[in-house]
C-alpha cells in the first residue's frame, strides 16, 4: 500500500491532476475531496491537497 498526496496552489489545479491520475488507475486509486491546508504557520498562503491510497496486488517474488 502506498499513500499519495497531491498538493497545489489552487483547488482546480489539484482536482485536474487527481482526475487525470484516477483515469489511468480507475480500479486501484480514488482521491479524497480537495481540501485547503489549515496550518496556522502558513496563514494566508495555504496550499490545496488531496490524498489517495494506492493498493496494487504485486506478484509474489519467485525464489531463484
Amino acid at each position: 500500500m502506498v499513500r499519495l498526496r497531491i498538493e497545489g496552489d489552487s483547488a482546480d489545479e489539484v482536482k485536474a491532476v487527481t482526475d487525470t491520475i484516477e483515469s489511468f488507475f480507475p480500479q486501484h486509486i480514488v482521491f479524497s475531496p480537495v481540501k485547503e491546508g489549515s496550518n496556522p504557520k502558513y496563514s494566508g498562503q495555504q496550499k490545496f491537497f488531496s490524498y489517495a491510497t494506492l493498493q496494487l496486488n504485486s506478484p509474489t517474488p519467485k525464489n531463484s
